[in-house]
């Protein structure tokens, strides 16, 4: 009697209980259809969004320099004394916008200084320790910044200002205006009557900066004067 044909079971690519992962995710999207749009259509939109930030981050860049070659043109255009005061206030304006589209380091401090022309110390005050606050790593404008300020408290007769402002420029890392930071710390103890430590930063000075024209120099005041005739 012939044996029976045992029939073999036909052969699983997938063993039972697993899934493939293309499975799980199809599994997962069909059981989960209204979270799946939610999460696609969040992705969608965070997209949508990042190439917005972009463009519109390239559009403010352009609109910024445009601010500030006109505020350029009139901070420096020719005029007459007649129409200074406009052609500043126009010039302000500009650097004022441009740096609202593009946070420029250069604008705000173009701001301070047509302050500064417009007679308006309290305002250019206020910008340049914005500038020293914000710009900390603009090493080759933060000396600047720094002396203007130097110089608006100097000229307003707040000497304890004045020193702490040249005392940060002189601290600055970088090299500009460590010679003329000197020479105006000396100058300013020298005013208050501090003769010995203004000659001790004059000394410091024309050993660190012996090529400096400041060595020959001597600081404001008499105090310094009379205790170098003594």
């Amino acid at each position: 009697m012939p044996k029976a044909i045992k029939k073999r079971p036909a052969k699983q690519n997938i063993s039972h209980g697993e899934l493939s992962s293309y499975e799980h995710l199809k599994h997962y999207l069909d059981k989960n259809k209204k979270r799946s749009q939610l999460i696609m259509g969040t992705v969608v939109g965070l997209i949508i969004i990042a190439s917005l930030i972009v463009i519109y981050r390239s559009y403010s860049q352009d609109q910024a320099s445009a601010l500030s070659y006109r505020a350029y043109n009139a901070y420096y255009g020719q005029s007459s004394s007649e129409d200074s005061e406009k052609r500043l206030k126009a010039s302000l304006a500009g650097f004022q916008r441009s740096y609202n589209e593009g946070k420029s380091p250069i604008s705000l401090l173009y701001t301070a200084a047509v302050l500064i022309e417009l007679g308006n110390t309290d305002e250019a005050e206020k910008t340049l320790i914005q500038f020293n606050n914000t710009c900390q790593t603009c090493d080759e404008l933060l000396p600047i910044s720094y002396y203007k300020l130097f110089e608006l408290y100097k000229g307003k007769g707040a000497s304890d200002k004045a020193l702490q402002t040249i005392q940060k420029l002189y601290s600055l890392k970088s090299p500009i205006f460590k010679d003329l930071a000197l020479f105006e710390w000396a100058s300013v103890l020298s005013a208050s009557g501090k003769a010995d430590e203004a000659k001790g930063k004059m000394a410091e000075l024309e050993k660190g900066f012996p090529m400096s024209p400041f060595v020959m120099k001597k600081p404001d005041g008499a105090a310094l004067d009379n205790a170098t005739k003594g």
